[in-house]
């Protein structure tokens, strides 16, 4: 009976009843006195039940641990991800991100996103934003303060465009990408709640200034704004003829405004493209034959996020105001919280790309850029499979450290392949470092230009740009990067300490992040064809150019790539000039020796005699040859047994590990 005075009082927006009912069944409960001993176990039981306190903890408590996972958990992520931007703080790059619908969410994004540089201040950003967008639904659909966790599904939704991203984060051409739709939600909602306060007359030209003024500057969101405004009306209580009228304005509108736009203002996109301007869609489609469920196994992370938020402000808009709500604490509501509760959380943690290789990659460039080569290395061995941008990254910070021939084979090995709905390509991920590390100025360089033409002037591009070229000695190609990078807000340092060299080139050695790749630099600066295979061109190039008087340093990488190649002719060329090169040094590394050993065994011409070798290495070879003939032809079947007793040699990586796809 209470139930269906209630259906009855919202439906007539009788408020005077509304508080009588309240107040009776407030009564009803406190009266409740005595009783049998299962009802009286009953009601304690509905003590525990969800109450507004609880769910205004459990808002809060949902906002504070996502800031700690983006603060602490994703930092570095955080901070790749600003590098991946640019904001510059000219008028030039405002008129650059207005000549494309939703220029101004791409500008507001841009801004934003420069604050990563602190992770823990721009994730307190982000959350403050995610809360405005809990606020705004909450107000402008009428949500009772005991449903608040109803506003934390969108919430979560927006947070589900942004981290199941990966390597995505990469390849996205949309220009502030994470911020774009919290602002453009923000903005959304905000028009919504306007809208709802005008007088009826007052409504049609609000929605049709919205939708011609927003789309310019919000893209899709002022669509669907526009929508959600026509479909309040629509469930109003309004004459017929007003709402159907309102409705139908809307509907008109957003179908004619990408239309009316495309063409005379905007050139740049297709005019179905038009309707979604604000989301990538140009970007989230696939190229090729692929049938309808292998399309959606593909997209649907992409594209479902999106579908949901919208489809979930369109429910609202609808049944908001409709709801009937009980007040009363009772186990159905506390079920209906749990359930809820159970969405958002399951929304959040289903769409958070964890992927620990992917993990390791972003720390590994973190700890690069600040020339931690320690913290490289060590970093190698949280994967067990690794993928081969974290075993160039481990190789080469081993060479910056002179433990290469120690350990280079004791770390895991492989080629795992990312975990992308992509390819992911060396060059976009870790191949524009590669070719800086070892010498490669010009190849470095020229990737940063072709996807600057690509994807846009990033701040890592920028930061390779600079470095290429002051080590290249092209001072006035960094000196015009280095006043794009004193533009932004947080770089303008950077860029400001290494135009020092570009005013005083003698100092440069002061600067170990440029004069150690330099040392490799011992060779024709040009330009090859590497078709996006990073480490098979410095694989086939550091193992086949003849040196003339080649640096320690840079000998060392040749042996060291020679040895992951097995090309026994490459290796004595290669072993010949370090050899020459290192002619002082007092004991030759383990790896070297383990090295020499094996192709000395295989090709009985060479004569080593004269080189000294730890008994101990002899004495595990000896060991391990004999293994070898003991187990002829069943080797693969006790493979576990040589990685266990040889998993540390050069031995074990020549005969054992196999099937590396260089990238």
């Amino acid at each position: 009976m209470q139930l269906c005075s209630f259906i009855t009082v919202i439906i007539k927006n009788d408020a005077h009843k509304l508080c009588v009912i309240k107040t009776n069944m407030k009564n009803t409960k406190k009266n409740e006195t005595g009783g049998r001993a299962a009802s009286h176990a009953s009601k304690k039981r509905f003590n525990f039940a969800f109450t507004e306190k609880t769910t205004k903890r459990l808002t809060l408590a949902f906002f504070v641990i996502l800031w700690l996972l983006l603060a602490f958990f994703e930092s570095v992520q955080m901070y790749r991800i600003q590098d991946q931007s640019l904001f510059l703080n000219t008028g030039l790059f405002f008129k650059e991100m207005m000549v494309a619908p939703a220029g101004l969410l791409s500008y507001i994004g841009c801004f934003l996103i420069q604050f990563f540089y602190y992770p823990a201040l721009g994730a307190a950003i982000y959350v403050a934003l995610l809360y405005a967008v809990c606020f705004l639904v909450r107000k402008v659909f009428d949500i009772p303060s005991h449903w608040s966790l109803l506003a934390l599904l969108p919430v979560a939704l927006l947070v589900a465009t942004n981290m199941f991203m990966g390597y995505w984060i990469l390849y996205i051409k949309l220009q502030g990408y994470f911020y774009v739709a919290i602002v453009g939600v923000i903005f959304m909602l905000l028009a919504m709640w306007a809208y709802k306060k005008l007088p009826l007359w007052a409504k049609y030209i609000f929605v049709a200034l919205w939708t011609l003024a927003a789309y310019p500057l919000f893209g899709v969101y002022a669509l669907v704004g526009t929508l959600l405004m026509g479909l309040h009306t629509l469930c109003g209580k309004e004459n017929l003829a007003v709402r159907l009228s309102l409705f139908a304005l809307s509907l008109a509108l957003v179908a004619a405004t990408p239309a009316l736009y495309f063409g005379n203002v905007y050139l740049s996109n297709s005019l179905p493209l038009s309707y979604c301007a604000g989301i990538p869609a140009y970007q989230w489609t696939l190229e090729g034959d692929y049938g309808l469920f292998d399309k959606l196994l593909i997209l649907w992370k992409m594209w479902l996020p999106f579908i949901l938020l919208f489809v979930v402000l369109l429910l609202y808009t609808v049944f908001a105001d409709r709801v009937v709500e009980n007040y009363k604490i009772t186990k159905k509501y506390s079920i209906y919280q749990v359930l809820l509760l159970a969405g958002v959380l399951l929304v959040t943690w289903g769409f958070w790309y964890n992927d620990e290789n992917f993990k390791v990659e972003l720390e590994q460039n973190h700890a690069i850029w600040n020339e931690d080569w320690e913290r490289v290395a060590q970093l190698a061995k949280k994967s067990e499979t690794p993928t081969r941008l974290i075993v160039m990254n481990k190789n080469m910070a081993l060479l910056h450290l002179g433990r290469a021939g120690e350990e280079m084979f004791h770390y895991p090995d492989g080629s795992a392949e990312p975990v992308s709905t992509i390819k992911v390509r060396l060059t976009q991920n870790g191949g524009k470092m590669a070719y800086y590390q070892y010498g490669f100025f010009n190849f470095c360089y020229r990737w940063c230009v072709e996807d600057a033409v690509e994807y846009g002037w990033k701040v890592e591009f920028l930061k390779h740009a600079i470095r290429s070229m002051i080590a290249s000695e092209q001072y006035k190609t960094a000196r015009h990067y280095i006043e794009i990078l004193k533009r932004t807000t947080f770089h303008a340092s950077w860029a400001e300490n290494y135009e020092k060299i570009i005013e005083n080139p003698k100092i440069m050695g002061e600067y170990p992040d440029i004069t150690f790749p330099r040392q490799l630099f011992s060779y024709k600066n040009t330009l090859g064809l590497d078709e996006s295979h990073v480490e098979a061109y410095l694989l086939s190039h550091l193992t086949t150019i003849r040196y003339v008087n080649p640096s320690p340093v840079c000998a060392e990488a040749s042996l060291m790539h020679a040895l992951i190649r097995k090309d026994k002719h490459l290796y004595w060329n290669a072993m010949y000039n370090y050899l020459y090169t290192h002619m002082h040094q007092m004991r030759i590394p383990t790896h070297y020796q383990e090295a020499l050993l094996l192709y000395a065994n295989i090709d009985h011409r060479a004569d080593i005699s004269k080189i000294k070798f730890d008994k101990s290495v002899q004495q595990r070879f000896q060991e391990f040859t004999k293994m070898i003939q003991k187990y002829k032809g069943k080797s693969k079947e006790l493979e576990s047994y040589f990685k266990e007793q040889f998993g540390d040699t050069y031995w074990y990586y020549y005969f054992f590990v196999r099937e590396i796809k260089s990238n």
